[in-house]
């Protein structure tokens, strides 16, 4: 099925840079923030990501109904996190990961879809291709944390998951996975975590080596055959 958002997208230059700069900005500075300011670090995180996954939907662009159902799934998922700062529970909080989760997928669709089904290469798709690039690293680290709050013993070297603040150490691990850097510091301990750890890695490198590259080998090219019509 394809959706109707992709005329008013490409119409936008320029639209993925925010979220690029928005992503950057929570994945540098939230750990950073957070580990000066250890009060209401639940609230601070999930607001920093809320904002976030607002910048995804604008910049995104879709349709009227699919924009309501991407903001209807961010707002679900800072509300529950505010109702789960006051009121601890294992369920609320999984559901509001779960919204966080359904909503990143939901982005990456449509980049992906916009991407690569919009007509030609641009430097604004480049810029996409790095933001799913980052919106990957970031949904990764929802799984880990996902598994994390079921299974306490799931991750060495990091402590049973019990608050938003230690989520940084889940989006730590995901992008040194994504990377392939393999520090060590960090290791999946049960067999659910390391089967994500390496899907994850494949899932990285591959993005990397054929997507990435295609993309900017189309680029190139088409920028080449431009230059020489001239």
């Amino acid at each position: 099925m394809k959706i109707g958002f992709i005329n008013k997208t490409s119409k936008k230059k320029g639209n993925y840079l925010f979220l690029l700069i928005a992503l950057l900005a929570l994945i540098v500075l939230g750990p950073l923030l957070s580990e000066h300011f250890n009060v209401g670090s639940r609230l601070f995180l999930q607001g920093a990501f809320a904002v976030v996954m607002f910048i995804g939907v604008w910049t995104l662009n879709a349709d009227h109904f699919w924009f309501k159902a991407g903001i209807g799934l961010a707002v679900t998922a800072f509300i529950l996190a505010v109702v789960n700062y006051f009121l601890v529970s294992k369920v609320i909080f999984l559901t509001g990961l779960m919204a966080s989760f359904l909503f990143l997928v939901f982005s990456i669709y449509l980049a992906f879809n916009h991407i690569l089904f919009s007509g030609k290469i641009t430097t604004n798709k480049i810029i996409g291709s790095l933001c799913i690039y980052l919106l990957i690293g970031v949904i990764w680290s929802l799984i880990y944390v996902f598994i994390a709050a079921i299974y306490p013993d799931a991750f060495t070297n990091i402590p049973p998951f019990t608050e938003y603040s230690r989520m940084w150490d889940y989006l730590y691990f995901s992008f040194v996975t994504l990377t392939t850097l393999g520090y060590g510091d960090i290791s999946p301990a049960i067999p659910l975590a390391r089967t994500f750890a390496y899907l994850e890695a494949i899932c990285g490198q591959f993005y990397l080596a054929i997507l990435v590259a295609s993309l900017v080998g189309a680029y190139i090219s088409d920028h080449h055959k431009h230059s020489d019509q001239k």
